[in-house]
């Protein structure tokens, strides 16, 4: 490789960082001199030793093994003390013998974390098929399949069968059932959605006692369709991003009138990470 032909680096990459791309570009371009089936067999073969081999990270729970494909994974794992503190100390709190529910799991951040502290049992919903595959995946790298179910799923208003805006080779990003003109991702993946009710009453899960609410549009459908299991009594904490907005004030109202009141407010931009309690 001449000097024209090499990575050029950007400001703020290290020395290391634009060797390593070097030399991944030089991978890529030996690569390309291969027929076509031996480089199917080489990239495989790379494909399967670099998912294999996961990244820990120490927490105060104890190490967590994240399964890593692109960038953002990476990123999920290296900043799950960080990008949302407030949550963290949220799962600190949780008694032992809870259920929690994470509603938009993403690849597990913080079921895992919730499986570390040692609580009884966790459901992680995640509809966009390349984040279940690391959610799952997450789960066996660390033996946590016996505490956690994974599950293919969305959890919305009722049941339906809706349409995710989703990259499968955009892997750990944050997707929605809601078109956005700013949004890159014109694919489309058809996912099953269940409500709150439904998940309890007709398909015997187990009434959560916390529930994480991450689901970008989707928040306020979400606490529509959970209104009996709310009323129940056996749910006690719901920790959810909110918006200052009528859609944020519905929200409350509607979580008010099941008995809850607002606990803890942690502000981070245009929004802030809530949680709700239950009144004893």
């Amino acid at each position: 490789m001449n000097k024209a032909e090499r990575p050029a680096a950007t400001a703020g990459t290290t020395f290391k960082e634009w060797l390593v791309r070097v030399q991944f570009s030089l991978l890529r371009r030996l690569l390309a001199t291969l027929p076509p089936a031996d480089r199917a067999r080489v990239q495989s073969a790379f494909t399967q030793q670099f998912l294999t081999e996961t990244h820990t990270v120490e927490t105060p729970a104890g190490a967590i093994s994240f399964v890593l494909l692109g960038r953002t994974s990476a990123g999920r794992a290296t900043t799950i003390l960080t990008k949302q503190p407030a949550t963290i100390r949220w799962i600190d709190g949780f008694r032992p013998d809870g259920v929690f529910w994470d509603i938009g799991a993403n690849v597990g951040v913080y079921s895992l974390y919730a499986a570390r502290r040692g609580i009884a049992h966790v459901v992680a919903f995640e509809p966009a098929a390349i984040n279940y595959f690391l959610l799952a995946a997450n789960c066996e790298a660390n033996g946590l399949e016996a505490c956690i179910d994974s599950l293919l799923l969305g959890v919305g208003e009722d049941r339906a069968m809706a349409h995710l805006e989703v990259s499968q080779f955009a892997s750990a990003k944050s997707f929605s059932f809601r078109s956005h003109p700013e949004r890159t991702h014109t694919s489309r993946q058809p996912a099953l959605v269940l409500s709150i009710d439904r998940l309890v009453d007709e398909f015997g899960l187990r009434c959560p006692t916390y529930i994480k609410i991450d689901t970008p549009g989707m928040s306020e459908a979400v606490i529509t369709g959970g209104q009996r299991t709310f009323q129940t009594g056996g749910v006690r904490e719901i920790h959810m991003e909110l918006r200052e907005s009528k859609a944020g004030q519905r929200i409350t109202r509607m979580l008010e009138r099941c008995g809850f009141t607002l606990a803890s407010r942690d502000v981070h931009g245009g929004t802030s990470d809530v949680t709700f309690a239950r009144q004893d």
